[in-house]
């Protein structure tokens, strides 16, 4: 699978590589602008976009739909952008809700090409297969636009989509504009994701990142993944739903920072009011 790639700074001296990727239906650039800003001096920031999505190709049928698909063009992302750089920089990648998803994927599978993921409002399942295959059925029949609206009260809370109108306006835009089939096979990788028998044996560093108001990921997934995994992290980041790298850029910052920082580790389990 190719994806585009496109860099946030191209010009910073950091000697470490962040690849960051979109909800489902989202746009990279759109949802992680706030938080590459934030660490415009620790990192290269690299937006990734999704099939269909952004300036993203849309899906390559010849591509099964599944998140090991996905991670395979990340990894591809991590080479292109090592080589384009002409150095063999530690290279990061934290996702958003399904990019957060593929994250534990390329944990699993491409542990060697990365330093550590962050997985932001996701976890080892998501939601139930059979309501994802009908999402995608329903998709391909009317198209992502009729989602809006009810997407716009998961992902965001009445105090945030009240004082940030415009915000959120453009983030929807994003899954308004999404390439249909690209969003519905998305939804069937969704469906066959489930990398819960896989945590004990994931080595490199995971953290993870929850909203406090975040219906669609249960806390307790959250917490399995953390708790599981040999280098686990966990932080609850308050009065945020699903679009946490949206509403609190900073405090996602902070922690993307402190993988950044922390160093080869044991495993760490904490849950805080960052």
């Amino acid at each position: 699978m190719d994806l585009n790639w496109t860099y946030y700074n191209p010009d910073t001296p950091a000697e470490r590589v962040l690849l960051v990727g979109p909800s489902l239906g989202g746009n990279a650039a759109h949802q992680w602008t706030r938080v590459a800003a934030e660490l415009i001096d620790d990192a290269r920031v690299v937006f990734v976009d999704l099939p269909g999505t952004g300036l993203g190709a849309v899906w390559d049928d010849a591509d099964e739909p599944t998140l090991d698909a996905v991670a395979a063009g990340i990894a591809r992302v991590a080479a292109e952008v090592r080589a384009d750089l002409g150095a063999d920089l530690p290279v990061y990648f934290a996702g958003l809700s399904i990019s957060g998803a593929t994250a534990l994927h390329l944990a699993r599978d491409h542990a060697d090409e990365f330093s550590g993921v962050v997985v932001v409002a996701s976890a080892a399942t998501v939601g139930e297969p059979a309501r994802w295959l009908e999402r995608a059925d329903q998709v391909e029949a009317t198209g992502t636009q009729q989602l809006v609206e009810e997407t716009t009260k998961r992902w965001f809370t009445p105090m945030f989509r009240a004082q940030q109108a415009a915000v959120v306006d453009v983030i929807m835009e994003g899954l308004s504009v999404a390439d249909d089939h690209s969003y519905a096979q998305l939804c069937r990788a969704l469906a066959a994701h489930d990398v819960r028998d896989d945590l004990p044996y994931i080595t490199l560093p995971v953290v993870m990142v929850a909203g406090e108001r975040d219906t669609s990921t249960p806390i307790a997934n959250v917490e399995l993944v953390a708790e599981t995994v040999q280098r686990g992290e966990l932080h609850v980041v308050p009065e945020a739903a699903h679009q946490v790298t949206v509403c609190r850029p900073a405090d996602v910052a902070r922690i993307i920072r402190g993988l950044f920082t922390r160093g080869q580790t044991s495993k760490v389990v904490s849950e805080s009011a960052d």
